[in-house]
């Protein structure tokens, strides 16, 4: 998609109309813009350089109204040309010269522009050929998206969102505005700009004044940036995931070696070798084996802010087509970032049917097309549990597939020791642990089949149940291996679905190593 600045080339060669993509909170921006170039003596269409007036109109004025700037502050002023009917006839009937900004002119969806609308448009193209008067439309809306009949015609441009360098810019403005924020404090102020992406640059202008007024210094104003990004961002299918309560994935070697190497890839120097960062990986295996936990700590391992996609939001939206544009518009806006998909198999079970009049098959396209063609330094996460249920056209856009197994003695030791580092101070540090080697090769015998979640509800269980009986902080083995006779361990709740999916799991590969712990099972041969 052009940008706005492509106008002036636009119209140079006869393009009188076109349609403009923008964010509400750059409406100002853009109106601004417009004005300079109006006012800017450009020599269009082969007349002599002379100042064009602009014109705003949206369905809530009833009058035209006109641009401009006395004593250099940009005003809307009312004329006297009321708009008694239709905007478009209006200007067609008694065409003026000047550049006409129409706000509300195209509708949310192709279905709804009439076709009263189409022929307007197409008469305007036609008449502005032979008209020698320079008279130009630009269709402001939020989402464009023309009929077929329309696009040959009318160009679309964008007002994009701003880049990294773009929010540094109107950071370190605001810090010279406000110096007792402290300039010279680089690390707070790269917080504040991290913070500011994914907003548009009026709305980041608005919300640094707005909320400066609740903060005295950097550190609270970063965080009530992030709260007002992060409910905007909900709406949009994102959620920003903080880090998890544990230190380390356990267990999953492997998955970290690669995770190491990616994150070189980040590096500057990597693109002196053509390197730049893969497109994803997929994270394959049981339910409550640490997937998602994986993945967040694939990106803190990365060195990346992590991004939860939520893809029933963007299906269920009025009009999905836009949530996605949206969608895509904002994890562009916040590269570098790892885009995350929980449960990527069952949000796109069936995605190639109609039974939902196409909008999931469409909606996927899309979404395939740019993962494939994206240039910007987005690594996508996709857990699932079944990986079959995924066509090969899914599968093919990630470079890993890692398959996530039950944890082996070693992983399983790691596992507990995590969590009970959380609930009991016998167990941080690198203090001697208080159970016996042999303590520890029963109570992991006993939990062979479970999966870490299963471990670490255990363990929150046993600390709550200490803390219910006045002993806050304590635990004893025994507490533990009375707990495990008290459920049953998916593995033998669901074991046919279970085991089906560990059986698919020389397709993929391995997260973690053999196990090298001193608790490692020992095999012997039956007969020697």
């Amino acid at each position: 998609m052009q940008r706005l600045q492509d106008w002036i080339k636009l119209i140079e060669q006869n393009a009188p109309i076109v349609a403009l993509e923008y964010q509400t909170p750059d409406r100002m921006a853009v109106l601004s813009q417009f004005y300079r170039w109006g006012e800017a003596r450009l020599p269009l269409r082969g007349t002599t350089p002379h100042p064009l007036p602009v014109y705003v109109w949206n369905p809530g004025f009833s009058t035209l109204q006109q641009l401009v700037a006395p004593q250099g502050s940009l005003i809307l002023q009312p004329t006297t040309q009321m708009i008694e009917q239709d905007i478009l006839q209006s200007l067609l009937d008694q065409p003026e010269p000047g550049i006409y900004l129409l706000e509300g002119v195209l509708n949310s969806t192709v279905a709804e522009i009439s076709q009263q609308r189409c022929y307007q448009l197409l008469n305007a193209y036609y008449q502005a050929l032979w008209n020698p008067l320079p008279h130009y439309w630009v269709l402001l809306e939020t989402y464009v998206q023309l009929p077929l009949a329309l696009q040959p015609f009318i160009p679309v441009l964008s007002h994009a969102m701003p880049d990294r360098h773009q929010v540094e810019a109107i950071v370190t403005q605001f810090y010279n505005r406000h110096p007792w924020l402290g300039k010279d404090d680089s690390e707070a102020q790269q917080r504040l700009i991290a913070a500011c992406q994914g907003l548009p640059m009026g709305e980041i202008e608005m919300v640094l004044g707005r909320l400066l007024t609740f903060a005295d210094t950097p550190e609270p104003l970063v965080q009530l940036i992030l709260d007002h990004k992060i409910n905007k961002l909900r709406g949009r299918g994102l959620e920003c995931i903080a880090e998890p309560d544990v230190p380390t994935a356990a267990g999953l070697d492997l998955l970290e070696r690669r995770l190491e190497a990616i994150a070189s890839l980040l590096r500057p120097e990597a693109q002196q070798y053509g390197l730049s960062l893969p497109t994803g990986m997929v994270l394959w295996g049981p339910p409550g084996t640490g997937k998602s936990l994986s993945a967040k700590m694939a990106a803190k391992k990365i060195g990346l802010p992590l991004l939860a996609a939520n893809w029933g939001i963007l299906l269920s939206n009025p009009n999905p087509d836009r949530a996605l544009k949206e969608f895509i518009a904002v994890v562009t806006s916040l590269a570098p970032c790892v885009l995350y998909w929980d449960d990527f198999d069952k949000g796109f079970a069936g995605w190639d049917s109609n039974v939902d009049g196409g909008i999931a098959r469409r909606l996927s396209a899309t979404l395939l097309t740019w993962m494939q063609e994206h240039q910007e330094p987005i690594y996508t996460i996709a857990t699932v549990n079944r990986l079959g249920m995924l066509p090969p056209e899914l599968i093919r856009r990630f470079d890993d597939i890692f398959f996530i197994d039950l944890p082996h003695e070693g992983a399983r030791y790691e596992v507990f020791n995590l969590h009970l580092a959380k609930y009991f101070p016998a167990f941080r540090g690198n203090s001697q642990s208080p159970w016996t080697e042999d303590q520890w090769r029963r109570l992991l015998t006993e939990y062979r089949i479970c999966t870490p979640a299963e471990i670490g509800n255990a363990v929150r269980r046993c600390a709550e149940e200490a803390f219910y009986q006045g002993r806050p902080g304590q635990i004893e083995l025994e507490a533990l291996l009375a707990h495990r006779q008290q459920f049953t361990p998916a593995m033998e709740r669901e074991s046919e679905q279970m085991q089906a999916i560990r059986n698919r799991a020389t397709y993929a590969r391995p997260a973690s190593g053999g196990d090298r712990s001193r608790y490692a099972y020992s095999y012997r041969e039956l007969f020697e």
